[in-house]
């Protein structure tokens, strides 16, 4: 088998996995109408913009860019309609194999830090990433990707997502791959931690067992100690031992400690 294909065949598998952070997503029709009232460009220049830009709303239940805009052509070499209403999995044309098999493993490692965090904590915790941006017409640039939920249904699941795409190569033109997740929860500590997977970075021996780990990463994805004992078909005093025996393990207190933890040390895979 190619390179090539690998890539391809991995790249996939781990679109799965990422696809069941949302794919159950319940809709909440007020925030279909709210999305259309919110202003974007004011916020953008006035804050973020560091450098030309484009941006992307997805529509996390649907997994298609509802909203594009800012300098769409001119960064990325579509054009506003090839790009409304695509499903977002085209973003892998935007990098290389390579990169791309980086990235997406770091976004599965975000979402697990993202929904084992309170409902309350979620509209907090946030990412950004460096990459080598290809555009339509095989030219590139170094790019800066920031990423946000903007909207929460009322489980405190992600509906939209915010995605902007800057171009920094006048402040640093060699483009280099890196992701880093901010939880800015508690404004005296906030939280910055780097997430480099696969290619990156070789990931760490677990202290838990594989039972464990298994219930850790459900749990890492907002399922509630009911739904996995169902759904791995043992007990919920077991889950509920398992979860304990992985706090003794690893010297946490609770599970936000025990996932950016485990999101340090490369344990989900």
């Amino acid at each position: 088998m190619s390179d090539l294909l690998r890539f391809r065949n991995e790249i996939k598998q781990i679109y799965k996995k990422l696809k069941s952070f949302y794919e159950y997503l319940p809709r909440d029709s007020a925030l279909d109408s709210y999305i259309n009232q919110f202003s974007f460009t004011e916020t953008i220049e006035r804050i973020y913009a560091v450098g030309p830009y484009c941006w992307f709303i997805s529509d996390m239940k649907s997994a298609k860019w509802v909203k594009v805009g800012g300098a769409i052509e001119q960064m990325t070499g579509y054009s506003k309609d090839e790009l409304t209403n695509a499903s977002f999995i085209q973003a892998a044309r935007f990098t290389t194999p390579e990169q791309l098999m980086a990235t997406v493993q770091s976004a599965e490692l975000f979402w697990h830090y993202f929904y084992s965090q309170p409902v309350d904590y979620r509209k907090n915790v946030k990412s950004s990433h460096t990459y080598q941006f290809l555009r339509k017409n095989g030219t590139s640039f170094h790019a800066l990707q920031q990423s946000s939920t903007l909207f929460f249904d009322n489980l405190g699941n992600g509906v939209f997502q915010f995605d902007l795409i800057t171009d920094i190569s006048h402040l640093d033109p060699i483009p280099k791959l890196r992701f880093f997740l901010l939880d800015t929860n508690n404004p005296d500590n906030m939280k910055h931690i780097p997430i480099h997977e696969g290619i990156i970075r070789k990931t760490q021996s677990l202290p838990i067992s594989p039972s464990e780990k298994r219930v850790l990463e459900l749990i890492a994805q907002g399922k509630s100690i009911k739904v996995i004992a169902a759904e791995l078909g043992i007990s919920e005093n077991t889950v509920k031992h398992h979860r304990t025996n992985m706090f003794v393990k690893c010297e946490v207190k609770n599970m936000a400690e025990l996932t950016a933890k485990a999101l340090k040390m490369g344990w989900f895979e």
